[in-house]
């Protein structure tokens, strides 16, 4: 499983065997995270929490505001930025340990964690809410219960989603804690010692948890509505623009944790897919590491999808710029029509 508060620093004392008869060991050089992170990780998750955070609560002010919490999407979409909002809080911390190569004490270590995985989890299961709703409202599912009830059940369907995703937290704060490691506090995989089974066996059951439901699962739920809704040749007018940024929110997940999570597969069933030899090993903690770092930047990304395919939320962007910059936009007629229009499509 890989390091979830810094890249994988495990060192593999491997040997390869050149010639036999002359018993010449040559030694195997570990693949060195330091020197990548030292490099790009301070610099670049910076830059991802400065701009995650702004456009995040950007997007919850959009929301609470203007276009309200009395659609199922739009509660869906708040949650996500929330979850965003959860990463992007260890962002600063891993550039710090980055550059100081590890100084994490025990609150700090597992704090983090949890942030990591809840925010992982959770945005992976309201981006398959979202794809969800969106395949009900394209196929007309009867609703048998009024908006106000919906709008109710879509609330407690993410306190379920937040629940779950906190739940499927817990085995990560009881394997990892901080150890020293040259006179420094690092955050590490251990076992505890009241568990059964070895310690590789759980390594494999974190690492097989997080790739079903935190890639798996939603890569499943994409293909099956995305398949069946193209089975009717064309997506209906109607709403076209939400069902177009809905699909394009989880295939960016898929395509930005994808990577990672099947990297992470590899690393961990190494010895399965006989590749635990020098250069393999050096290959596969590198690819964790570049995929990971990657799949970190994913946070900042859907406010973005959410300017350039929604014309409401453009919309809403430019009169909360007017609001802070102290003038009030005059609506032109065709403005106020689309308002209208866009508020009648999304009632019902």
């Amino acid at each position: 499983m890989a390091n979830y508060t810094a890249a994988p620093e495990d060192d593999y004392d491997v040997f390869i065997e050149d010639d036999l008869s002359n018993n010449e060991i040559e030694p195997c050089t570990p693949y060195d995270p330091k020197i990548l992170s030292a490099q790009l990780v301070p610099y670049l998750y910076t830059m991802v929490f400065i701009a995650g955070l702004l456009d995040n609560i950007v997007v919850v002010l959009i929301l609470v505001k203007y276009k309200g919490l009395k659609q199922v999407e739009n509660i869906y979409f708040l949650n996500l930025a929330v979850s965003n909002l959860c990463f992007l809080l260890i962002l600063p911390f891993w550039a710090y340990t980055a550059s100081r190569e590890g100084v994490l004490g025990d609150p700090l270590c597992k704090i983090l964690v949890a942030l990591y995985s809840i925010g992982l989890y959770s945005e992976a299961f309201f981006t398959v809410l979202l794809t969800g709703q969106r395949y009900q409202e394209f196929f007309r599912v009867r609703r048998l219960f009024s908006a106000c009830r919906v709008v109710a059940g879509s609330i407690l369907t993410s306190a379920l989603a937040w629940v779950t995703a906190i739940l499927l937290t817990l085995p990560e704060l009881a394997f990892y804690k901080p150890q020293m490691e040259s006179q420094k506090y690092k955050c590490f995989f251990t076992k505890p010692h009241f568990l059964p089974v070895d310690e590789t066996f759980w390594k494999h059951f974190l690492a097989l948890k997080m790739n079903i439901l935190g890639f798996l699962l939603p890569l499943f739920v994409f293909v099956f509505c995305y398949v069946r809704m193209r089975k009717t040749l064309k997506f209906r007018e109607r709403n076209y623009d939400l069902f177009k940024l809905v699909f394009t929110i989880m295939a960016v997940f898929l395509l930005m944790w994808g990577p990672y999570n099947i990297a992470l597969f590899l690393s961990a069933f190494n010895e399965h897919f006989s590749l635990h030899g020098c250069e393999s090993s050096y290959n596969l903690n590198r690819g964790v590491q570049i995929t990971q770092i990657i799949a970190v930047t994913h946070c900042c990304i859907n406010p973005l999808l959410y300017v350039f395919l929604n014309k409401p939320f453009r919309k809403h962007l430019c009169q909360l710029c007017h609001l802070l910059n102290g003038t009030v936009p005059q609506p032109t007629e065709e403005t106020a029509q689309g308002t209208s229009r866009e508020e009648y499509r999304l009632s019902t």
